[in-house]
């Protein structure tokens, strides 16, 4: 049931022209109207503009001298014009006071009428009072105010405790008997015509579904439930009463385990090592059979094998074959490669398929000068090891009769021949031997622009075979 709409009584009141003349307003939003009691001095006019801060094209409202009241939409700090009447009045004079009792919607009638806000709040205000008729009123008998319009409804709704019935029952709620879960409201009425709602809860109280957990035995046996020896998978309830008088349904599930008798995958090993498998550590391969029992007590029959893994591919280590220059390339881009000192015994660097020491060069070089093998790992394979080959770290400054400065170079690769005699014709080269550039030496210093080239290790070879390595940052 939809909670019903609030009705709100917004009220204020004010002083105009000091205390010559005061102004109460109520707007109910129940009926959406708005109340007025405006008093002023009998012995003229008094009046009240709405929503401005000057006289111009502001919605008035007017008590004469002689009691009647007019709305008016004034002109450019003029009169203006009398508007269609949308009130109802009354006025009461007494001891030189005039207070005129004033009704009318709260939208206005038309686009000249004054239209207050259903949610109250401050309205600006210009008044004025005058002579017997409505005319000029002097400077010291006008005058700029406001009115703030507060809610006097602020009433909390009052909820009942909440009222349980089981399914199919009913009760009674604000005099009607309800059979639906739900909440329900009634509306009153406060001494001031403010909304005062009532709510009041219904809900189910379901049948109580308690349960259990369920229960396990294994093929042949037994077990007893609700009084009841039970021998196949099977669920069963027990139905009782809650203090409430709903239902309560207690669930039991029997469940049957079977023997377990499966197959599960191979396990690898690598020649000479071992592999915990099937409960216990394995190094020999062939079928393995284990009987065991399970969680719950049940034979379990597991048959599995352990089986070589295969050896990961020494062929992935490919050695270039230049003179004085030696690099490792790891072709294969699915395993680790490891780097051993032959001298120390130790593993000094770990690379994923491509060189961690000069990446984006799709070569592994040796961390330092010296005997260094590459360890291969990749899963599902055994590991393996290349032979220790004596790699040169240290690119020679002069070798050869050939000097190459600067090592490493970022863009100018300086070649100097100290033997020059006459043009010599050079090429450069990748480590995987892949011609990059080819030229002539036409004298003893020659400056190559190499600064296209990516960051790596590159070779010079001269025509008459002098072959030297340098590297580009």
């Amino acid at each position: 049931m939809a909670m019903p709409s609030s009705g709100q009584i917004y009220s204020g009141s004010t002083q105009l022209g000091g205390a010559a003349m005061s102004l109460d307003i109520s707007l109910n939003t129940n009926t959406d109207s708005i109340s007025m009691e405006f008093s002023g001095p009998s012995s003229g006019y008094y009046a009240v503009g709405f929503g401005a801060t000057s006289m111009t094209n502001t919605y008035t409202i007017v008590v004469n001298a002689n009691g009647t009241v007019v709305e008016r939409k004034l002109g450019n700090h003029q009169g203006g014009n009398a508007l269609s009447s949308s009130i109802s009045y009354s006025a009461v004079t007494a001891s030189g006071t005039r207070t005129a009792y004033i009704d009318r919607a709260r939208a206005g009638a038309t686009g000249n009428h004054y239209s207050f806000s259903s949610n109250g709040g401050s309205i600006n205000l210009i008044w004025a009072k005058g002579g017997t008729s409505f005319g000029n009123h002097g400077n010291s008998n006008r005058g700029f105010a406001s009115i703030n319009l507060v809610d006097q409804c602020n009433l909390p709704v009052t909820t009942l405790a909440t009222q349980n019935i089981c399914p199919g029952d009913s009760v009674q709620v604000f005099g009607q008997w309800v059979s639906q879960s739900g909440t329900y409201y009634d509306s009153l009425s406060t001494p001031i015509g403010c909304d005062s709602i009532v709510q009041q809860s219904v809900q189910y109280t379901a049948p109580v579904l308690n349960t259990l957990p369920s229960l396990s035995i294994c093929q042949g046996d037994s077990v007893q439930i609700f009084g009841t020896w039970v021998t196949t998978a099977t669920t069963l309830y027990d139905s009782l009463s809650t203090p409430a008088g709903c239902d309560s349904v207690v669930v039991q599930a029997v469940l049957v385990n079977a023997t377990v008798n499966t197959t599960i995958a191979a396990a690898g090993i690598c020649a000479g090592d071992s592999v915990f498998y099937l409960d216990t550590w394995r190094t020999d391969t062939g079928t393995v059979v284990y009987n065991g029992v399970t969680a719950l007590g049940c034979d379990s029959i597991v048959t599995g094998r352990v089986e070589y893994l295969p050896t990961v591919d020494t062929g992935s280590i490919w050695l270039a074959p230049y003179i004085d220059v030696l690099a490792v390339l790891g072709l294969d881009t699915g395993a680790t490669y490891y780097w051993f000192n032959c001298n120390t015994g130790a593993f000094v660097d770990t690379t994923m398929g491509a060189d961690t020491l000069n990446p984006g060069n799709e070569f592994l070089q040796a961390p330092d000068t010296g005997f260094y093998a590459a360890i291969i790992v990749k899963p599902g394979y055994c590991s393996d090891t290349s032979a220790c080959f004596y790699f040169y770290m240290d690119v020679p400054v002069y070798d050869y009769g050939i000097s190459l400065r600067p090592i490493p170079t970022q863009k100018d690769l300086e070649i100097t021949i100290d033997d020059f005699t006459s043009p010599v014709g050079y090429q450069l080269l990748s480590v995987s031997g892949k011609v990059l550039a080819t030229g002539f030496l036409r004298s003893n210093s020659t400056l190559l622009d190499v600064r296209h080239y990516a960051a790596g290790m590159y070779l010079l070879r001269l025509d008459d075979g002098r072959t030297m390595k340098w590297m580009k940052e």
